[in-house]
């Protein structure tokens, strides 16, 4: 059996868009990862250096929101990978 021209730009539509989700997939990893670098350079920020007990309270409310800020990213990077493993088999790659 012969592939045509169109089924082969078919093919390489769907692969590209596979490539390309897959790219958006670790941008959004990488978001998720600077966000949490900020807010513990925050935290600590504002643990080490300013002298306000509030603000230390506050400093100290960042870490668990960067904890939790770091599972939501991983979660999601390892559905939507999963997501894209599915289609990625279910589209014959």
């Amino acid at each position: 059996m012969e592939i045509t021209q169109n089924e082969r730009r078919n093919v390489d539509t769907f692969k590209l868009a596979v490539h390309r989700t897959e790219l958006a997939n670790r941008r959004t990893l990488m978001a998720y990862i600077k966000t949490v670098i900020a807010l513990v350079a925050s935290s600590l920020a504002l643990i080490k250096l300013v002298e306000d007990q509030w603000l230390t309270v506050v400093g100290w409310g960042l870490l668990p929101l960067a904890l939790i800020c770091l599972l939501v990213g991983l979660d999601d990077y390892a559905r939507v990978k999963k997501s894209i493993n599915e289609e990625k088999r279910d589209g014959g790659l």
